[in-house]
């Protein structure tokens, strides 16, 4: 009975024939936060003011007497 397996060798990381592919993931990862993340605390804030600015409302019914 034979013992080989049917499936194919593994060939690595898949990306390791690129050498630069590192360098370039770096960069994108940096550029993406840099412009996202400030953009993502402005609407944090802007929306945790939203919050703070809302008025309180008023009772509609008056509270019922203690019995």
């Amino acid at each position: 009975m034979p013992t080989h397996s049917t499936s194919l060798p593994s060939a690595g990381p898949r990306y390791a024939a690129v050498p630069g592919r590192d360098r370039l993931d770096t960069f994108l990862t940096a550029a993406w936060a840099v412009l996202h993340l400030p953009a993502l605390a402005l609407l944090g804030l802007s929306a945790h003011h939203q919050v703070e600015a809302r008025p309180q409302a008023a009772a509609t019914a008056p509270d019922r007497p203690i019995s």
